[in-house]
Order: C-alpha cells, then sequence, then structure tokens
C-alpha cells in the first residue's frame, strides 16, 4: 500500500482507537503489534537513545572490520542517489547508527529526529522502521511514510536489508532513508544489490584471514616439530622447510627455498628419494652439503608422496638426527645408568677406599678396569662413574662379553650392514659403540672375549672409529670404556689368552671391588636395605630379624658376595612362616658357619634326607650363578656334564 492519505487514517486508528488495521501490510502490521507490546511512545518527536561521542568511539572500532569493507560500497551507492535527498545508512547487529552519508541537508533534518551516528532505531526504541524491523525479520524491507510507527518519521521512507557472515548471523544493516516523496521499489533494490557486494566482500576477506591463520598455524605447527621438514616440488625443487631443518642442515630459509634438492644435497640416493612416487620411511643416509663449508650429517630420512587428483605433485620429507633417534632408543630400552654413588651401601673402610677411588676415576675420561670376584657389584660402580662422568646424560651401554657366542660378539659390538650374513636384519642394525656414542661402554667379563675379538676392540680403541660388520663407512665412535673382570688379566696375559697390548689400554685406573668377606661390617647395612627392597617385591612384611640370624650372615665367608647375600635373603624372607628371620630359615651351608665339627655332626642329624640337601644346594649354586651353569658346576667343584645329571635327577630346568 503506497496511498499516505489512507496509510494515515489506518495508522490513526490503530493508534486511537486499537484497530487491527486488516489492510495493512502483514508485516507492517506485526511489527506495529510488536512496538505496542513493548511499550514505544508512537508521537515521540525523536530517538531516544543516542550514544555520548566516546561510546561512539569505541562502538565504531569494534565494528571497524564492517566499516571498512561497507564504506567503499556506500560511497559507490551515494554516488547513484547524490543531490536526491537520500541518506546512505550502516548500523550495527543491534540498529545502532554506526556511519551516515548524505547531503548536508538532509542530515539536518534527520538530525532533528536523532537519526544520527550512535543513536539506537531498533524497534524496542522507535517501533516500526526500516532498520529495526529488518533486523526483527532478518528480511530486507521498506517501510513508506505512515508505516513507521513513530509519526516522526511519517515523512521519511525507508529501505533496509540485513548484512550476514558466512554462517548466516546478522553482522549489520545496510539502509537507505529519504522524503517519502521520492519513494521507489528499485531503492530496496539497490541496498540489497549493495549488501549482497558487502557479504561477498566479507567472505572474501574471511576466507583470506582463514587462510593467512592456517598459514601462520602451519607455520607455527611445522616450526615447533623435533623432526626437520622439507616440501619439494614435482620439479625436485624446495619449497617449504621448517626451523629444526635450518639447525640440522646449518643452512639458512633464504639460502634453501627455490633451490632443486641436488644442488643442495649431494647425495645420489635421497635425490632418487625425492624423484619417486614410492614411501620411504627411516632410510639411513649420510648428507654431505653442497656449500661453502661442505659438511655431512648422518640423519634418518622419512618421506611421503603428495598426490593430487591420482598426480604426484611433490614430496614432503622429514630428517631427524640420527645421534638423536639413537638417544631416544637408548632412553627407551633403558640403556641408561640409573645407580649413583649414593646408592652403594657399606661404611668400611674398604669400600670407602673403593668408592673414593673410582668417583676421582669418574672425573677423567680415561679407561676404567674393575677387578672382583663375581657379585662384589662391578656393574654397580660402572653405573655410578659413568652417573658421575661429564657423559651422565649420554648413553650407558653395557654388555656382557662371556654371556654372548663368540661368533656373535662382533655384531653385536661393532653393528652390522644389510646382508652382511645370513640372517642379518634388512637396513642392517647399529653396534654397542655407535648407540654408546657420547657416553659410556661397560664391558663386563672382558677376560672371556676370544683373541680374535680381542684384536677387533683393540683397532676401535686406537682409531676411535668402527666399521659395520660387511659395511665400509667410518663410523666415529667417541666412547669411554669400563671394562670388568672377575679374573687376573695379567696371568691370562702369560698365558696368552688375552693380548698385553689390549690389557694396557684397558688398565688405565684399575679399581679393586673388596669382597663382602672383607667388609662384613657392612652386612647389617645391606641386609637393611635389601629387606626393604624384597619385603615390598615379595609382599612380605619381616616384622623381627633374630640375633643368630645376622651371627650366621656374619660367620659365613660369601664366595658369591653381595649377590648372594641377596638371594639368602630373598630364600629365607619365602621360607618363613612367621614373618621372623631366625637362623632355621637360612640354607644349610649359613646354619654351619662358625660351627665345630661335632656341631656340624648333631646338625646334620637334624637335616632331611641327603637328595633334598643335595637339590636345595643345586638351585642355590645355578641362582647365585645367575644361570651359567658352567660358573654355577665351578662353585660346587664339578663337571659341567655331573651338573647337568644331577638337574636331571632332582628335575631341575
Amino acid at each position: 500500500m503506497r496511498d499516505k492519505e489512507q496509510l494515515k487514517k489506518i495508522w490513526e486508528e490503530f493508534v486511537y482507537e486499537g484497530k487491527q488495521a486488516p489492510a495493512l501490510n502483514e508485516i507492517v502490521r506485526e511489527s506495529w503489534l510488536r512496538s505496542l507490546s513493548l511499550g514505544v511512545d508512537p508521537f515521540q518527536e525523536k530517538g531516544k537513545d543516542v550514544l555520548p561521542k566516546h561510546e561512539l568511539q569505541r562502538l565504531q572500532k569494534y565494528n571497524h572490520s564492517l566499516i571498512e569493507t561497507s564504506l567503499p560500497l556506500m560511497d559507490s551507492l551515494y554516488s547513484i542517489v547524490k543531490g536526491s535527498d537520500f541518506l546512505v545508512i550502516l548500523c550495527d547487529k543491534d540498529g545502532r547508527l554506526i556511519k551516515v552519508i548524505g547531503d548536508a541537508e538532509t542530515l539536518d533534518k534527520a538530525e532533528k529526529i536523532n537519526f544520527v551516528e550512535g543513536a539506537d532505531w531498533s524497534e524496542k526504541n522507535v517501533g516500526t522502521n526500516a532498520i529495526g524491523t529488518a533486523i526483527a525479520i532478518d528480511k530486507p524491507i521498506q517501510i513508506f511514510a505512515s508505516e513507521h510507527y513513530s509519526k516522526s518519521c511519517h515523512p521519511w521512507t525507508c529501505s533496509a536489508s540485513p548484512i550476514h557472515d558466512t554462517s548466516g548471523n546478522i553482522l549489520g544493516v545496510l539502509n537507505m532513508s529519504g522524503s517519502f516523496e521520492k519513494v521507489h521499489s528499485h531503492t530496496l533494490g539497490m541496498v540489497v544489490s549493495t549488501v549482497k557486494a558487502i557479504e561477498n566482500q566479507l567472505e572474501i576477506q574471511e576466507k583470506t584471514q582463514k587462510n593467512k591463520m592456517m598459514k601462520s598455524l602451519l607455520e607455527a605447527t611445522t616450526d615447533t616439530l623435533s623432526d626437520g621438514m622439507l616440501i619439494i616440488d614435482r620439479n625436485g625443487v624446495i619449497i617449504k622447510t621448517n626451523r629444526k631443518l635450518h639447525e640440522i642442515v646449518g643452512l639458512r630459509e633464504e639460502y634453501l627455498l627455490g633451490k632443486p634438492v641436488n644442488h643442495v644435497f649431494a647425495n645420489k640416493t635421497f635425490s632418487k628419494i625425492v624423484e619417486t612416487s614410492l614411501e620411504v620411511q627411516d632410510k639411513e643416509l649420510k648428507l654431505k652439503m653442497i656449500n661453502p663449508n661442505g659438511n655431512s650429517i648422518h640423519v634418518l630420512i622419512n618421506s611421503k608422496p603428495i598426490f593430487q587428483q591420482n598426480r604426484m605433485i611433490g614430496n614432503l620429507v622429514t630428517v631427524k638426527e640420527f645421534h638423536k633417534v639413537r638417544q631416544f632408543i637408548n632412553h627407551l630400552s633403558g640403556n641408561q645408568a640409573k645407580v649413583t654413588f649414593e646408592d652403594i651401601i657399606g661404611n668400611s673402610t674398604a669400600l670407602l677406599r673403593t668408592k673414593e677411588e673410582a668417583m676421582l676415576a669418574a672425573k677423567s675420561e680415561s679407561n676404567v678396569l674393575l677387578i672382583g670376584e663375581s657379585g662384589t657389584g662391578k656393574d654397580i660402580f660402572a653405573q655410578a662413574i659413568h652417573n658421575e662422568s661429564r657423559r651422565s646424560k649420554k648413553p650407558f651401554i653395557a654388555i656382557n662379553c662371556g654371556g654372548i657366542p663368540r661368533d656373535l660378539l662382533g655384531s653385536e659390538l661393532f653393528g652390522y650392514e644389510e646382508g652382511a650374513f645370513t640372517g642379518a636384519r634388512k637396513g642392517g642394525s647399529a653396534g654397542k659403540f655407535e648407540l654408546a656414542d657420547g657416553g659410556t661402554l661397560f664391558l663386563d667379563e672382558i677376560g672371556e672375549m676370544s683373541l680374535e675379538m680381542q684384536v677387533l676392540l683393540l683397532r676401535v680403541l686406537q682409531e676411535k672409529v668402527v666399521v659395520r660388520i660387511g659395511g665400509h663407512r667410518v663410523i666415529p665412535a667417541d666412547v669411554r670404556i669400563i671394562a670388568a673382570t672377575n679374573k687376573n688379566l695379567q696371568e691370562e696375559v702369560k698365558k696368552g689368552s688375552f693380548r698385553e697390548d689390549l690389557f694396557f689400554r684397558l688398565n688405565v685406573i684399575p679399581l679393586m671391588l673388596p669382597p663382602l668377606r672383607e667388609r662384613k661390617e657392612d652386612i647389617p647395612l645391606l641386609v637393611k636395605y635389601f629387606l626393604s627392597k624384597l619385603s615390598s617385591r615379595l609382599d612380605k612384611t619381616i616384622d623381627h630379624i633374630s640375633s643368630q640370624f645376622i651371627q650366621q650372615l656374619m660367620a659365613y665367608q660369601w664366595p658369591g658376595n653381595v649377590r648372594e647375600l641377596q638371594n639368602i635373603l630373598e630364600r629365607s624372607i619365602v621360607r618363613t612362616k612367621r614373618n621372623i628371620l631366625e637362623k632355621d630359615t637360612l640354607p644349610e651351608e649359613l646354619q654351619i658357619s662358625g660351627m665345630n665339627t661335632s656341631e656340624i655332626r648333631i646338625f646334620h642329624k637334624q637335616l632331611p634326607k641327603k637328595d633334598e640337601i643335595k637339590r636345595e644346594a643345586l638351585i642355590h649354586s645355578i641362582r647365585l650363578c645367575e644361570g651359567n651353569y658352567s660358573r654355577a658346576a665351578k662353585y660346587l667343584g664339578i663337571s659341567r656334564s655331573t651338573l647337568y645329571r644331577q638337574m636331571d635327577k632332582f628335575g631341575i630346568r
């Protein structure tokens, strides 16, 4: 309905008489009803809520992006209607005016009804109007003359359309207002078209912003990776790197980007990897830089081809520093020393003197030879020396030279390349020297090493490099050696079973570890320490230890040393039924310690059958020697074949 007089009559009947105005546009009628229920005064002369200047500036700053995007398009729209008494107005999502463009004369008219920047033109404030009603119904609308709920607006015609973001939320409203005499249906169309252009521009800006954010996020993510990363296009040109790669290769980003990969790295295998469409995992390479320094790095490479529409467009390559991977593997494998000098139990003069010498040895880089009987704690001292040394943060690798078959010891120590022998692992395997690089290699039972292997070991110690079995690549071996033996190596040298030159290499700092029989005053402390550990592991509390129990421990000569003491205590804890450690919980050899001949004879009459005693002695000896049957037989003073026969007889396996 565009008959001004007819509209005026309908408005008066609604306002004065409360008639429902059925002839009125349904949207306008519903808006009038909302305005009525909101208590809006239809006779108010102007908008009653205008922000002070400082609050308006804060609101404009908040809507900066909307204003900045809309303003050029508002100027274009205004240039079309300039001089025709029209205003072009931008409002925020709540209907508050944040930008007004128009002729001076029209701006003056608008000011009289507070149709100015900072004013609130929502329905709750001024009733039906194009701005407030467009927000209420979330649709474009044109309000003409007396369709306005407020009488002061009847001389105006307004066309407004909500502005939406990409999610459909209202960001604001664009409005054109002018004299009702200039009303035209095309006016609303112009507003809607301009709003569409604003929304398109906002969408482009949002996508651009998202792209920038994703780029920043990608850069932040790649720069926090623990691996080096480079992306190579299908032509082999480096198009993206990360900070870690720059650290690994020692080259700046500007040197790498835009260069063919084979102009940066002199490695044919690497060039082939980035050209292929096959995925490569953990490929060990030596990368040489093509730069004035020409430095080389030992790395592990992973390469994943990137496809688009079934066509390879490049490769994502990650680079790991080999020595860092090795350190990580050592950590996961438990190749770390856990014991410190504080963990070595005892206050005897003999032990304290040895600890003091070991602490001094730890401060040096010299090789150490630990000499002591089985069970004296040579492995414990080796760990403590490592943890006190400058290599404490590096690997501690231990290998028992007597516990590995002779034909396998070489591959364990020096590693091997793929195909070096039947059954060799694909990709080869690093040896203990490689794994211990920068740290300590503990060679236990060094006296059991064959002469052939001694020659190879001596060469590595002299040259500080290792070559894997079946390989040619020379690998640096920065390793400190701690060796251990229960043999008299000087006697072995005289016999010809141990090389004299290797002995001198190892025997730089010899440390004699005292047997337990020479430091019996430490036994009570050791008992207390082991009981605490064993009670927890066996879930059994010991409430009391008899004086006779301790007396027998002190009387025994401990051929198996501290390890035997631990085993004896474990057996006693298991055997006791009353949570008390008494003399009768000890094995026979400890119960008769300190007895004279007649006392031993009486004791034997009280014992179980002879076969049961033999069986228990066998089990004890095998446990004491950690399952090494040769050592157990030697400990018992019988041949290995006799040991096997007795084990079969008593069902021990």
